[in-house]
């Protein structure tokens, strides 16, 4: 019995983590057929899937974009990429912060 009972943890792990798997690679948006689509839409897929800029997922979105679009980074210029990333980080969604009041301290004063 124990052998079946560790068989079946096995198989239904293995399955969730090929399923977690799959789900990952397919979560994301099109690479787009250039480097500025790209990272208009990945900065989309952000905006609806995270709490709002900034995190992590704008950063390495664009750095995949780079990734995958990497002949055509090559033949830009350092000015024109930081452009085109400024340009679509402008359409980023902004991340709501909480307000916090400070907290007064009282002052002591000498006698």
């Amino acid at each position: 019995m124990k052998i079946n009972n560790t068989y079946s943890i096995a198989l239904i792990v293995s399955g969730g983590i090929l399923l977690a798997s799959t789900m990952t690679s397919m979560a994301g948006p099109s690479n787009g057929s250039n480097l500025r689509e790209c990272y208009n839409n990945w900065i989309s897929w952000c905006n609806e899937h995270t709490a709002g800029f900034p995190n992590s997922c704008y950063g390495e979105s664009m750095d995949r974009c780079d990734g995958i679009h990497k002949a055509s980074v090559s033949g830009l210029t350092g000015l024109k990429v930081n452009s085109m990333k400024s340009t679509a980080l402008r359409k980023a969604k902004r991340a709501n912060t909480p307000l916090v009041a400070p907290t007064v301290q009282p002052v002591r004063r000498a006698n």
